[in-house]
């Protein structure tokens, strides 16, 4: 039986009831679904004719998680760890079968069946601890029962997923499939069928060795001994509870935790720079969609490390330089980083030699006619690249050059701005094509970076690390000492604002005071921006920050920080600064909106 509006399809295959998890995009554990699962779960249980059950899911992956929206909320019915206990409890065997990624209650999910299929491709992991939290639902309890302290200890503490193979190895998986995921798992169920379902909270192999577990366990906890967030502490705790305590009440040290940690500043500054990398990727309403451009063109040989990523990733690329001696020191640092990688075993020399063919030098600007895209290092070159492409062809400055409002071609030309090693700010002008947007988007995405759209001129987290530099800076002229505001700044990663900072200074305790000053002003730039509409949300500032400028992920971005503090007060504090330095701290209107409704910077992420 089938029910197309239903997030749960309950399909019977002889005596076997397939569960297919349809709730896309990504099959988010939300309470809707969980509802759904255990509707369908019940009905295969009363079902007389069933014998066994399968659980998969339709769309890109496996259930790739809990709903992180929910977190912090009051818990819907059922919750997570009650659908997990309830499925494991099931009488009739469940097999979990996994395609895509199941990440963190995903797995968990997983794990609470009794047997588990997955396809070649499909990974497995928790990633609970980038999001400053642990697995809640039975995680921390299974996985060592079944692997051991130290493989679960590692899953968990790095937060990086494993491969079918690794986790087949390691004995999260049962089978591994290249293809027919569905028909392996139907097979796997009709062999278990009438068998005393085998549940993992009944597992030992992980925990019989108790003197390695031990160990395992020990070695963790010196490793995250004295580290600034409190997760990786408390998932030590519960794997170790993993072996000390019955699995109910280890279920119940390892939810404490989770509700500990969820209601802490780090994790919720996490889960914000975990939403503003989301909502920096969502294209505005109407964006055009583009492929990533085949063949580029560089136009500057000063700006040409930007071509082996472009070759790595496939591409041709057109290097040109009017002047020779720059153009062949290109093309001799590009042959030494290929000859670096070829020498570590990166690639091999004939993968060298197919992308030294991709890559065609030139003098004159008219070896760029062909190319979609063209990235200029300087400004200068940009009539040069008008005349030589066609119209429709993308011209992106990579330097520092406010894009013209007025003149020829405006469609075609946008900021390319790297900052850092993680981000290139694509920077809109006035008059630039969603089209040209969309590429130079596609563009940085294929060169594996990040990439966020705005219309900022010099780029989002240039203005405002300027912003927190020039606060440094008068502090410094006031006597502050570069120690006391390296020790500040140093737990927001912004000690580089600070000009010959030593290394590892302490804060002092004027730490909140200083900090908040630089803090204030790089926050109430980002009002600006967000003012003047040169941004589309708060998140996308903090994002900028985070991605590109080394802003600590758990103290969550400037704007995050100004929610925090709270807008009246942050008014209050920017008019009292601002009698020293007007021009640095002079509260920009939209705090003062804020301020007078009692609204926040979160309220417009949405």
């Amino acid at each position: 039986m089938t029910d197309s509006g239903h997030p749960v399809r309950l399909e019977l295959e002889g005596s076997v009831a397939v569960l297919v998890l349809d709730a896309a995009p990504v099959n988010a554990l939300g309470a809707g679904l969980r509802r759904a699962i255990l509707a369908a779960l019940h009905d295969a249980e009363a079902n007389p004719d069933v014998s066994a059950l399968v659980l998969r899911a339709e769309g890109r992956s496996f259930p790739v998680g809990a709903d992180i929206t929910e977190f912090g909320l009051p818990p819907a019915e059922p919750a997570l760890p009650d659908l997990c206990d309830r499925i494991e409890a099931c009488p009739k065997p469940v097999i979990a079968a996994i395609h895509g990624t199941a990440l963190g209650g995903g797995l968990e999910l997983a794990l609470a069946a009794h047997s588990r299929v997955a396809l070649a491709s499909a990974r497995v992991g928790f990633p609970e601890v980038t999001l400053g939290i642990l697995p809640g639902a039975g995680g921390t309890q299974r996985l060592p029962r079944l692997i051991g302290a130290e493989h679960a200890l590692r899953m968990m503490l790095d937060g990086k997923p494993v491969s079918a193979a690794e986790a087949l190895a390691l004995g999260i998986l049962d089978e591994v499939v290249e293809d027919g995921l569905e028909a392996a798992a139907l097979r796997r169920a009709q062999a278990l069928a009438g068998q005393p379902p085998l549940r993992s909270q009944d597992r030992t192999e992980g925990v019989r060795d108790g003197i390695a577990y031990h160990r395992a366990v020990a070695q963790a906890r010196t490793q995250v001994e004295g580290g600034r967030l409190p997760a990786p502490a408390r998932i030590v705790d519960c794997v170790e509870a993993a072996q000390l305590l019955p699995f109910d009440m280890g279920q119940a040290f390892e939810r404490a935790a989770f509700d500990d940690l969820v209601s802490t500043p780090e994790s919720a500054a996490l889960r914000h720079a975990f939403f503003a990398e989301r909502g920096a990727q969502r294209p505005p309403p109407g964006t055009p969609l583009a492929r990533m451009p085949q063949r580029i063109g560089i136009f500057g040989a000063r700006t040409a490390d930007l071509a082996l990523p472009a070759l790595m990733a496939g591409l041709d690329v057109v290097l040109v330089d009017p002047n020779r001696p720059l153009l062949v020191e290109a093309l001799e640092r590009i042959a030494t980083a290929q000859e670096r990688q070829v020498t570590e075993g990166q690639i091999q020399p004939a993968v060298r030699d197919a992308q030294w063919a991709r890559l065609s030098p030139a003098l004159g600007a008219a070896a760029l006619a062909e190319c979609e895209l063209v990235l200029l290092g300087e400004a200068g070159f940009l009539a040069e690249a008008m005349e030589a492409t066609a119209p429709g062809t993308t011209l992106a400055l990579i330097v520092r050059a406010e894009v013209a409002e007025s003149g020829a071609r405006l469609a075609d030309v946008l900021g390319f701005r790297p900052a850092g090693r993680r981000l290139i700010e694509v920077v809109a002008g006035p008059q630039t094509s969603g089209m040209a947007q969309a590429r130079a988007i596609a563009l940085a995405r294929g060169l594996g970076m990040e990439a966020l759209r705005c219309a900022a001129p010099g780029g989002i987290g240039a203005r405002v690390m300027a912003r927190g530099r020039a606060a440094v800076a008068y502090m410094l002229a006031q006597g502050e000492t570069p120690a006391a505001l390296a020790g500040a700044l140093a737990d927001y990663g912004l000690q580089s604002l600070v000009p010959e900072a030593p290394e590892n200074a302490p804060p002092t305790p004027a730490a909140a005071r200083l900090a908040g000053r630089v803090l204030g002003a790089m926050a109430n730039e980002g009002a600006r921006l967000l003012g003047e509409g040169l941004v589309a949300r708060p998140s996308d500032v903090d994002f900028a920050l985070l991605a590109g400028s080394g802003f600590a992920r758990w103290q969550g971005g400037p704007m995050f920080w100004a929610d925090r503090r709270g807008p009246i007060l942050l008014r209050h504090d920017l008019e009292r600064w601002a009698e020293e330095r007007p021009d640095l701290w002079s509260p920009a209107p939209l705090i003062a909106e804020l301020g007078a409704r009692g609204g926040h910077f979160s309220d417009r992420n949405r």
